[in-house]
């Protein structure tokens, strides 16, 4: 047992001394605990109505002891016929458009009928609020939305496939940018110190920030193309991956605005990521240590994806995060929610981070200590 302590304190001092190995099993857990924390505090809003937030509904027929409770949580709107409010249903204008029966509040029999956007949160948690409601208030003997062949849900085809494409594509482009961007980062960089041809570049009399950027663009271009060659791939095979729900006219319902943004997002994202994996190259002794400081990097990464998998936020502050508002941002393009400042925000705030990262390459490039190990 002597000769195994001695091992297991040999071990342990290795482990301790080595500030390197020990950031790269702290990293994980710290990173993992900041997003985590900032996601649930952000996601318990996600997809949820504001409390002080008045639905506004058309309603015919109005039973009187039904009155009062609509007019705490409702603001009635007058329209000059039904297809009218119905057709402001659909358009996003108009929370729900709800008729009850004839004399309704005598005899409580009948259909209700509750037409609503499941495409828009505020009308969808509308027609939940209302349906409870009315079950919760009379013990029902009537019935809501049984008629047969009649579309309640007035979620256009165009929204319905937006909501969709937002639930899984913010998730997926980071997905992707990151598996292009982890196949080039650590051999770029680590790659050239483990064999020696990073100290020649070092000695020539080019300045450290400039080989620092040309390092950062030249592996931007080359994730790029990998990240955009399987979005392009995936976008294509959309309507056979979701098995027939997704039509193969899908792509006209984005503008050619849409795309350029969505080009604009993947742009930023990808100098960031590119930006961030590099800094760990730079900072570790070979390829093989650069992967595993990576790898809690990349996690962090796929999981903001995660996280815009909820929706866009109403919240214009969340969209100067880096990487976070990028994953909003494109929830939003998908659902034709995104505002010009939104997407400036998310751009710009990336752009702004990988400078300040690229800057941090170029310092150190600088050290002695890390580029050459001592």
């Amino acid at each position: 047992m002597r000769n195994v302590w001695t091992i297991i304190k040999k071990e342990f001092s290795r482990f301790f001394k080595d500030k390197r190995m020990v950031f790269t099993v702290i990293l994980p857990g710290l990173m993992i605990f900041l997003v985590y924390s900032l996601m649930g505090t952000v996601m318990e809003n996600v997809g949820k109505t504001d409390e002080d937030y008045k639905f506004t509904a058309y309603v015919t027929e109005m039973p009187e002891n039904l009155a009062a409770a609509f007019g705490n949580g409702f603001e009635l709107k007058e329209y000059s016929d039904a297809e009218a409010a119905k057709a402001d249903v659909e358009a996003g204008n108009l929370d729900l458009a709800i008729f009850f029966p004839e004399n309704f509040g005598q005899t409580l029999s009948g259909d209700v009928k509750i037409f609503y956007n499941s495409s828009k949160d505020n009308s969808n948690n509308g027609f939940i609020t209302v349906s409870g409601l009315l079950n919760s208030l009379i013990n029902p003997p009537f019935t809501i939305n049984a008629a047969d062949g009649v579309k309640f849900d007035l979620a256009g085809e165009k929204e319905w496939t937006g909501k969709m494409l937002a639930t899984f594509m913010p998730m997926l482009m980071f997905a992707l940018l990151a598996s292009g961007c982890v196949a080039v980062a650590p051999e770029a960089i680590a790659g050239e110190k483990e064999r020696g041809t990073m100290a020649t570049m070092l000695i020539t009399p080019i300045k450290r920030w400039q080989l620092a950027l040309g390092k950062i663009l030249s592996l931007a271009c080359f994730a790029l193309l990998s990240g955009l060659s399987s979005f392009i791939g995936v976008i294509l095979s959309l309507p056979k991956l979701m098995g027939g729900a997704i039509d193969g006219e899908v792509a006209t319902f984005y503008s050619a605005g849409d795309y350029f943004m969505v080009l604009g997002l993947i742009i930023s994202v990808v100098l960031v990521i590119i930006s961030a994996f590099s800094i760990m190259s730079t900072f570790a002794k070979s390829v093989k240590e650069a992967g595993t400081l990576i790898s809690p990097i990349m996690i962090i990464v796929i999981l903001l994806g995660v996280f815009a998998m909820f929706g866009s936020s109403t919240s214009t502050w969340l969209y100067v995060i880096p990487l976070m508002g990028s994953g909003l941002a494109m929830s939003a393009i998908m659902t034709f929610t995104i505002t010009p400042l939104a997407f400036v925000l998310a751009i710009a705030s990336n752009f702004v981070l990988a400078a300040l990262l690229i800057t941090a390459i170029s310092f150190m490039f600088k050290s002695e200590k890390i580029m050459f190990n001592r």
